[in-house]
């Protein structure tokens, strides 16, 4: 894949990589330890789903969000970029009461920011939408929002450690 940019979005790409660079050696020294055929991909700046699928040409269905919410203790959700958390089924899931973490709540718990938020390296529970294992391969972001990563859903879940549940709205 090129990545063509002028030089004003060369220059932001290059800014974003520099202060994520931590991150994305994070995420990558996971798959490294995990010896998958996960593949990192570089793109340009993507903050959102939609972003992000016009960046790589995946679809929607296809790119993972990781989001964060707070219960009784933090827990971090995979989800497909088409669909959104049911926080229905997750309260029932915890056993309590759930909202989604500020932006300062994400980056305590994971040490990631919004709009790169990887499931690798984490140091709370995982959950993964089981739909999510149907697809054939899926892009999760890999601790910035300039990577990702393409890998197959299974390997996904053995990396994060993830247990798939029901959990999205359909």
């Amino acid at each position: 894949m090129t990545l063509e940019q002028n030089p004003e979005e060369t220059r932001k790409f290059l800014e974003t990589f520099k202060q994520e660079l931590e991150n994305i050696e994070r995420a990558v020294s996971e798959l490294n330890s995990a010896e998958t055929d996960a593949e990192v991909i570089i793109h340009p700046e993507a903050e959102t789903v939609e972003e992000s699928a016009e960046n790589t040409g995946m679809s929607e269905d296809r790119i993972v969000k990781t989001l964060v919410f707070i219960a009784e203790a933090p827990v971090a959700v995979m989800c497909p970029g088409d669909t959104t958390v049911s926080e229905q089924k997750l309260e029932a899931l915890r056993d309590g009461e759930v909202r989604m973490a500020q932006p300062q709540e994400v980056k305590e718990h994971t040490g990631y920011r919004i709009g790169g938020v990887s499931p690798f390296g984490l140091e709370i529970d995982i959950l993964m939408e089981e739909s999510l294992l149907e697809k054939e391969s899926v892009k999760p972001a890999a601790g910035s929002p300039v990577t990702g990563v393409l890998v197959s859903p299974e390997d996904l879940r053995k990396i994060s450690e993830a247990e798939p549940v029901d959990v999205s709205r359909k």
